[in-house]
C-alpha cells in the first residue's frame, strides 16, 4: 500500500505527523448473475502521531522544511525557532528571538525560510532576521518596513525576498545587498562635523522615475484611484512566486478580496487585478503551473484562479471552517496529477484532486485548530514478493502439461469403425 505523510502545527503547540495510506489497485472480476455481491475492501484508517505537550504560549505560527528536507523548521509564538527531527519530533536545535508588543499589538512571525546555511525569518513589525545555523553568534537583523503581513523567499534564488502588508506595497529585496547595510560616504574636511550615513538611492534600470532604496529590486505602485477619484487602500495579506525559475511574476492576495499579479519586467502596477468573491484573502498557494493559484478567504471558500485573466476556474468544497494553510504537491515524481492539502479552523486536514472534478480524496479530524501544514514524503506501492511467487506457483509448467497429454492419449484405446447399414427404401 502506498502512503503519503503530512506534518501539521496547531494553536496548542503540537506537531502532528499524519500518514494517509491508500489501497493498491484491485482488478474487478465479472460477477456471476446469481452470485452474492462482494463488499469493497475498507479504507485504511489514517495514523496520527502527536509530538509535544499542549501549551498555547508555544503555539505554532509557521512551518517549513530546511534545504535538504532533513529537519522541520518550526516558528512558535514564544519567539523560539526549532529544528525538529521528522522521525520522532525531537528538537535538534533552537534559536530564541524576543517578540515584544508594539503599540499593544502582539509580534508574530509572518515569514519563515531555511536553507543549508541559515534561517530567514520576519515578523509583522518588519524585523528581518538571518540566523546562521552553524554559528549562533552570526546573526543579522534589518528592517523592511512596518505592518508586514507576509514575507517569502524565492525557492531557488535564496537571496531574493518579497514582502507585503498593510499600506505596504509588494517589495522585492536583494538580501546580499541588504545585509551589507547603507553605504556611508567618505568623511569631509570640515572640522567638528560628522557626516551622517544616508541610504543610497538607486534608480531602476527599466524605469527612470522609480527610486529604490538600499537593497530593493522592485517596489510596486498602487492602482489608480477609484470612480470617485479616491485613493484605493493597500492591505496585502499573502503572496507567492509563480515560477521557481523566475523572480519576475508574483501573485498577491489582498484584504479587499483581490488577486493581483505583478510582472516586475513591466510596469509597477499589477498586470492582472481581479476581484474574487466578497471576503478577504487569507492564504495563497501555487497551482498546477504558473497559470493558476489557489486561495482561501475568511469564510469557507477555497477557489482556483487563472493568473493570466483573473477568472475563477473552480471551487474546492467540503469546508466548514476557514482554511488557514494550503500546499500543493505531486504524489509521484513523474506524474502529472497534482493534489491540494489544506488545514482549517474546523480541525480537519483535507486532500483534494486538482483536476476538473476537484474531488475530496481524504479527510482527517485532528482535534486542534491547525495553523500550518507541510507535505512530507511519499511511499509508493510495491507488490510483495509472496504474491509474485504465489502466482508463478499457480501456473503449471508448460512442458509437464504436454507430457501428461501424450500419456493420456496413448492410454486410450482405438475405436473400430462401424459401417452404417443403408436402409433400403421400399418402392411403393
Amino acid at each position: 500500500m502506498s502512503s503519503q505523510r503530512f506534518y501539521t502545527g496547531d494553536e496548542q503547540g503540537l506537531i502532528k505527523a499524519v500518514t494517509i495510506t491508500e489501497l493498491p489497485p484491485v482488478k474487478v472480476k465479472r460477477r456471476r448473475r446469481n452470485a452474492e455481491p462482494v463488499d469493497p475492501p475498507a479504507k485504511p484508517v489514517p495514523t496520527v502521531e502527536t509530538w509535544g505537550v499542549p501549551d498555547r504560549e508555544k503555539a505554532i505560527q509557521l512551518m517549513c522544511w530546511d534545504h535538504d528536507k532533513k529537519h522541520l523548521v518550526v516558528a512558535r509564538k514564544s519567539g523560539v525557532i526549532q529544528l525538529v527531527d521528522p522521525k520522532d519530533g525531537a528538537p535538534v536545535t533552537e534559536f530564541k528571538q524576543t517578540l515584544a508588543k508594539v503599540d499593544k499589538v502582539d509580534t508574530i512571525f509572518v515569514g519563515l525560510f531555511a536553507n543549508s546555511e541559515s534561517i530567514i525569518s520576519c515578523t509583522n513589525t518588519g524585523t528581518l532576521t538571518v540566523q546562521n545555523i552553524q554559528d549562533r553568534s552570526k546573526i543579522s537583523t534589518m528592517s523592511v518596513g512596518k505592518d508586514i503581513c507576509r514575507m517569502r523567499v524565492h525557492p531557488r534564488e535564496h537571496h531574493v525576498v518579497a514582502t507585503a502588508g498593510k499600506e505596504q506595497e509588494l517589495t522585492i529585496w536583494d538580501l546580499s545587498v541588504l545585509l551589507k547595510g547603507p553605504e556611508t560616504p567618505k568623511k569631509g574636511k570640515g572640522k567638528g562635523k560628522k557626516n551622517e550615513s544616508k541610504p543610497v538611492e538607486e534608480k531602476a534600470p527599466y524605469k527612470a522615475k522609480e527610486i529604490l532604496t538600499n537593497g530593493q529590486i522592485f517596489k510596486a505602485k498602487n492602482v489608480k484611484n477609484d470612480h470617485l477619484d479616491l485613493r484605493v487602500p493597500v492591505w496585502n495579506t499573502d503572496l507567492q512566486f509563480l515560477n521557481q525559475f523566475d523572480i519576475t511574476r508574483i501573485a498577491v492576495g489582498t484584504r479587499h478580496h483581490q488577486i493581483r499579479v505583478y510582472d516586475t519586467k513591466g510596469a509597477r502596477r499589477p498586470a492582472v487585478d481581479a476581484e474574487v468573491g466578497t471576503m478577504p484573502v487569507v492564504a495563497i498557494a501555487n497551482g498546477k503551473d504558473a497559470s493558476e493559484v489557489v486561495f482561501s478567504d475568511t469564510v469557507t471558500n477555497v477557489y482556483s484562479v487563472d493568473t493570466l485573466t483573473g477568472a475563477i476556474l473552480g471551487q474546492y468544497k467540503g469546508f466548514t471552517g476557514v482554511a488557514t494553510a494550503l500546499a500543493t504537491f505531486t504524489p509521484f515524481e513523474d506524474s502529472t496529477t497534482t493534489h491540494l492539502v489544506t488545514v482549517a479552523m474546523d480541525r480537519c486536514l483535507r486532500v483534494h484532486e486538482m483536476d476538473k472534478t476537484r474531488k475530496l480524496l481524504h479527510k482527517v479530524y485532528l482535534k486542534q485548530r491547525m495553523t500550518a501544514v507541510v507535505v512530507g514524503e511519499f511511499t509508493p506501492y510495491e507488490a510483495p514478493e509472496d504474491e509474485d511467487e504465489g502466482e508463478s506457483s499457480r501456473k503449471p509448467a508448460r512442458g509437464s502439461d504436454d507430457e501428461n497429454d501424450d500419456d493420456l492419449w496413448e492410454s486410450m484405446g482405438k475405436l473400430e469403425d462401424k459401417k452404417l447399414k443403408k436402409r433400403k427404401i421400399s418402392k411403393e
